[in-house]
């Protein structure tokens, strides 16, 4: 299980590091600066079904203008939002 959590953290990290959106990049950047390794396996999938999302479905989701843009957990997407937010 540790090496699939470990390609699942990778393909994460790419994901995330590969965005049209500079600001986007920072801020999923950051979330997961913060929050990666504090995630169970399925959370893991959860969060890279979220980020093969494309860039402006994501933005809307993340500056709260719109819900998920996929099926997630409540408490995983406020954990999300929660760790990109928790410097205002």
């Amino acid at each position: 299980m540790d090496e699939e959590r470990d390609v699942i953290i990778k393909k994460i990290r790419f994901h995330a590091a590969k965005r049209s959106s500079l600001e986007l990049e920072l801020v999923l950047n950051r979330f997961l600066d913060r929050c990666l390794k504090s995630f169970n396996y399925e959370e893991l999938l959860s969060v890279e079904k979220l980020l093969s999302v494309d860039d402006l479905e994501l933005s809307k989701a993340i500056f709260r203008k719109k819900s998920p843009p996929v099926e997630m957990e409540h408490e995983l997407w406020q954990r999300i939002l929660d760790s990109i937010y928790e410097d205002e």
